[in-house]
This record gives structure tokens, C-alpha cells and sequence, in this order.
């Protein structure tokens, strides 16, 4: 039994971190301050957030050096360029940096007579938000009541005061000091509600749910949810509605309203469908768009060569007819036309080579880029399931999410080797199995060297997407059962992979331990587990069989498979 809604809370606070950096985007960048941005600021701005948005940050970088190496700045727009220039790094992720440049800002706002406060407390406000995503809470408060000191009033960027509180609101919150943090929450919902922003409300519903919990007002930490859902609802956000459920679920499973709990289980589940269907479709469709620009491009720039080349066509054949007239002086003016002509039409042939060129290389980039951002989404959802596993006590619970983090990296890991190599829709066998089996004995064993691997694996076996994540699926199953029940914690062991072709598309994996084993009057057809009914089936899906050998030490099973056309 969950007693504790952290995890919910660490969610929280992820999604807090996405919203800080879109705040960037579309409050720093555009309305930083009350002061009225310069032509020269205002196109800048414009550029710079379209290339961050894009995650060009190198780009967004060198064009904001290359403005300040501009004669005549006045002392608004050199303070611009700079503070830029630190957005770029907090937007990227590199908070360390970009928290130095902001205080480099500082010099800056010496020659600024007009809203220097205002300028000032926005400093302020960027370096907490910027030690709040280093998790170094107690400073990111500091800054963010430096932040409101310097500007009291509610004028300060897009969402006003809000994101102070909430940083505010969360260190109260980790130090326990409950009475504290829920002053800052409201204040957070005042600044919300002042500004219209009322959709953002729901992220301060769950924190102040939070706090209830944990001060044991279970009655005030539901109707806390509640309204959060009922926002999210309104504003109709997935991923607030998402947060929301799943903070009502795990309040229904610790007051045993099991009905109610197993209620939210369908919904749940389908919004984060919803959200990773729409995050793929969003990234699609932007793909898809770019490539039918390109392609209507092509198109019509074909068009006009093809018709250039049919105007040369006709033109050569007047040539002809009239120097058969003309003799043999128009035949050698017809010659010099006509290695004129040769020359443009190999020039044309030559161009639109290497465009086709480089518009498959193009693709290419963008068929990697799907499979990183794959990957990302991936790890993203692992870095949730961790953080929601440390703030739980249960063991079990525990153990459910880590296997949960072993499925989900065995699927991103395959993403990832495609993104790295150039054959963008294979990969290689034995390199994929050789980092997850050793990236499973360091997750499970730790550091310790105290089980090897026997990995037998022809070089030129190479698997599509659709083999290589449930075979490895199903790997990840057998060897994390045999990490945890068949080679005995401290105790040496050796686990083996060996795969051979028997013939074009057709494979045989041999995969066990040396450990304990299992009791040998117990079939397959006993085993209930998750994990291993999960092997099961993963089989059935590549169009095999599973065996288990009982003749030797420890647990080994021979399983046939089909490569997924």
C-alpha cells in the first residue's frame, strides 16, 4: 500500500520544469519586462526564439555574438544580447551556465536609468529558475524572493510572480515547512488568476493536494484534486488531466476505495496514449509537412528545367533546318551553339544531382531524428518511473517499477543504435544484446564484476525495429529473471547468449545461467508471472516456439524465432 503521494508530486514537478522552459519561449523572449522592446531587440527576439524552439542553439548562439559585435547599441539593447545569450544556455538545459552569464547581466544594468528594478528582479527571477532545475532548492527560493523584492508588482514577464511562488511554494515544501508552502501555492494562483492564466492552475491544485497528504487532510487534499481535474478538464491539458488522476488514484488506493481507484486505471492509461500518440503525430506531421514543401519544390523547379530543356530542343531543330540552307558557315556557327547547348544541359543535369543528393541526405537526418526523439520520449518516461520509485517505500512496488524502467530502455535502446548508425533501418544482433545484457547486470548487480557473459553471436546478423524491440523484449525478461532468482546476490555466475540462422529469416536463441535454477517438474505452462507470460507471448509474436532444457545447471531455454517482414 502506497502511503505517500510523492511520486505523484515528483511528476509534478517534472512537467513544472517542461513549463519553465516554455515560459522562456514565450514570456521571456516576448515580454520580458514592461520595457518596450527596440526594433533591433524585437527582431532578435523574434529570430533567436524561432531557432530555440527548433533546438538550434549553436545557430541561436552565434547570431546573438554576432549582434553584440554591432556598432551603436544603446545600453538596453547590449543588456538584451547578453541576457539572450544566458536564455539560450537555460533553454538548452546547461543551467550552470547560464546561471554566470546572468550575473555577468548584472554589469550591464549600470548605464539603465528607466526600469532598472524591473530588469534586475527578471535576473533574479531567470537565476532561480535556473537553480531550481539544478535542484538546489534553497537558493532558487533566495533568488525568487530577490525576484519579488525588486519588483513587487505582478508586471514582470508573461506569468507574472506565478513561477517565484511555485519555486518558493517547493522549498517550503522539501524543508516540511507545510504552512508555508501552501501561502505560496495561493500566491502562485493569485498571480495565475490576475493574469487569465487560469489553465495553469491545475499544477498548483496538485501541489497544495501535496501538502494535505502529507499533513494527513485527506478530506482537503481530495477536494484539492478535484478542482485541479476539473480545470484540466475545462482547459481540456492531457497532461494536467493526467497528473490530476493519477494523484486521485493513489489518494483512493491509500483510503481502500479500491472500486473507485480501479475506476481512474482505464483512464489513466488512455491518456497517456493520448499524450505519447500526440507527441509522435506532432512530430510526424511537422516531418511530413517540411518533406512536401521540399518535394513541391523539386517539383516545380523540374518543371522549369524540363521545359527549358524542350525550348533549347525546339531551338536546335531551327538551327538545323536553316543551316542546311545557309551552308557551311551557318554549320559551324550551328556547331559552336550546340556545344553551348550541351554545356547548359549538363550544368542543369549536374545541379540537379546534387540536389537529389543532398535531399536524401535531408531525409536521412530526419528519419535520425525521429529515432532520437523516440528515444527521448523514452527516457523521459524512465526518468518519471525512477523518480516515483525512490519516493516509495514498498519493495515490491519498487521491483515493479524498475522492471518497467529494463522494458521501456530495452525499446529506446534499439532507437538509439539506429539513430547512431548509418543503416537507419537495421541493427546489428549482437551489439544490441551485448549493452543490454551488460547494461541489466550493472543495473540489477551494480558495480560488482561478479557475472559474466558468453555472448556467441554471428557479426553480419542484422534485425529490423519490429524483431529486434520484442526479442530483446523477451531478453530482457529471461536475463533480469536470472540476474535476481538464478544467480543468488554476491555470488558468481555466467549468463550465456547464443543465437545461429538456420536459415534466411529464420534464428534459434539458446539463452540461460549456471545459477540455481528452477524445479525441474515445473513446465512453462505453470509459470504465471508476468514476466515470463510476457516471453510468451513476445515468441508468438516473432512466429516461434520456446523450450526449457532441464538437463543442465541453472535455467536455460531454446527459443526459435522469425525475422518480422
Amino acid at each position: 500500500m502506497l502511503k505517500s503521494i510523492s511520486i505523484t508530486m515528483y511528476f509534478k514537478m517534472f512537467l513544472q520544469r517542461l513549463l519553465l522552459v516554455f515560459f522562456f519561449i514565450w514570456g521571456c523572449l516576448h515580454k520580458a519586462s514592461t520595457h518596450p522592446l527596440t526594433p533591433k531587440i524585437d527582431s532578435l527576439v523574434q529570430r533567436v526564439t524561432k531557432l530555440t524552439y527548433d533546438h538550434k542553439f549553436q545557430i541561436a548562439q552565434e547570431l546573438v555574438l554576432d549582434y553584440l559585435k554591432q556598432d551603436h547599441l544603446n545600453s538596453i539593447e547590449v543588456f538584451y544580447g547578453h541576457f539572450l545569450r544566458a536564455e539560450i544556455n537555460k533553454s538548452s538545459g546547461n543551467s550552470v551556465k547560464a546561471i554566470n552569464l546572468l550575473f555577468e547581466c548584472k554589469k550591464y544594468l549600470a548605464p539603465i536609468e528607466k526600469d532598472k528594478l524591473i530588469l534586475e528582479s527578471l535576473l533574479y527571477g531567470n537565476i532561480s529558475e535556473c537553480y531550481f532545475n539544478l535542484h538546489h532548492h534553497a537558493k532558487a527560493k533566495k533568488y525568487a524572493l530577490l525576484s519579488i523584492k525588486f519588483n513587487p508588482k505582478n508586471d514582470l514577464r508573461r506569468n507574472g510572480h506565478a513561477i517565484n511562488h511555485l519555486i518558493i511554494g517547493f522549498s517550503d515544501y522539501t524543508k516540511k515547512n507545510y504552512a508555508a508552502a501552501l501561502n505560496a501555492y495561493h500566491e502562485a494562483i493569485k498571480s495565475y488568476q490576475l493574469l487569465g492564466d487560469v489553465c495553469e492552475l491545475p499544477l498548483c491544485y496538485n501541489k497544495i493536494a501535496a501538502v494535505y497528504w502529507h499533513r494527513h487532510e485527506y478530506i482537503l487534499a481530495e477536494q484539492a484534486l478535484e478542482k485541479s481535474l476539473a480545470i484540466s478538464d475545462s482547459c481540456n491539458i492531457d497532461q494536467y488531466r493526467l497528473l490530476s488522476n493519477f494523484a486521485l488514484f493513489e489518494y483512493y488506493k491509500h483510503r481502500k476505495e479500491h472500486k473507485r481507484a480501479l475506476d481512474l486505471v482505464e483512464k489513466i492509461n488512455t491518456l497517456k496514449t493520448s499524450i505519447y500518440t500526440e507527441q509522435q503525430k506532432h512530430t510526424l506531421h511537422h516531418l511530413e509537412m517540411k518533406y512536401e514543401v521540399e518535394l513541391t519544390k523539386n517539383e516545380n523547379q523540374n518543371l522549369k528545367i524540363n521545359a527549358k530543356i524542350e525550348t533549347d530542343n525546339n531551338h536546335f531543330q531551327r538551327m538545323i533546318f536553316i543551316s542546311s540552307i545557309l551552308g557551311l558557315l551557318f554549320l559551324l556557327t550551328l556547331g559552336l551553339v550546340t556545344l553551348r547547348v550541351r554545356k547548359k544541359k549538363n550544368t542543369l543535369l549536374s545541379n540537379q544531382l546534387q540536389k537529389i543528393e543532398a535531399q536524401n541526405k535531408e531525409r536521412e537526418a530526419l528519419l535520425k531524428e525521429v529515432h532520437h526523439r523516440v528515444k527521448n520520449n523514452l527516457q523521459v518516461i524512465t526518468s518519471l518511473l525512477h523518480l516515483q520509485a525512490n519516493q516509495n517505500g514498498g519493495q515490491d512496488i519498487q521491483s515493479l517499477f524498475k522492471q518497467s524502467q529494463h522494458r521501456i530502455n530495452t525499446m529506446a535502446m534499439v532507437h538509439e543504435m539506429l539513430y547512431q548508425s548509418d543503416n537507419l533501418s537495421k541493427i546489428q544482433l549482437k551489439a544490441y544484446l551485448e549493452e543490454l545484457s551488460n547494461s541489466l547486470i550493472k543495473s540489477i548487480k551494480g558495480e560488482q564484476q561478479t557475472v559474466l557473459t558468453e555472448i556467441e553471436i554471428p557479426e553480419n546478423i542484422y534485425l529490423g525495429i519490429d524483431t529486434a524491440i520484442p526479442l530483446g523484449l523477451l531478453s530482457n525478461e529471461i536475463i533480469s529473471n536470472s540476474l535476481i532468482h538464478g544467480i543468488p546476490k554476491g555470488e558468481k555466475g555466467e549468463i550465456y547468449i547464443r543465437v545461429e540462422e538456420i536459415e534466411k529469416g529464420s534464428f534459434i536463441l539458446h539463452i540461460g545461467d549456471n545459477g540455481i535454477g528452477c524445479p525441474k517438474d515445473l513446465t512453462l505452462k505453470d509459470i504465471n508471472t508476468l514476466g515470463l507470460v510476457l516471453v510468451q507471448k513476445l515468441t508468438r509474436q516473432l512466429s516461434g516456439s520456446i523450450e526449457k532444457d532441464h538437463s543442465k545447471k541453472g535455467c536455460h531455454y531454446k527459443i526459435s524465432f522469425k525475422e518480422v517482414e
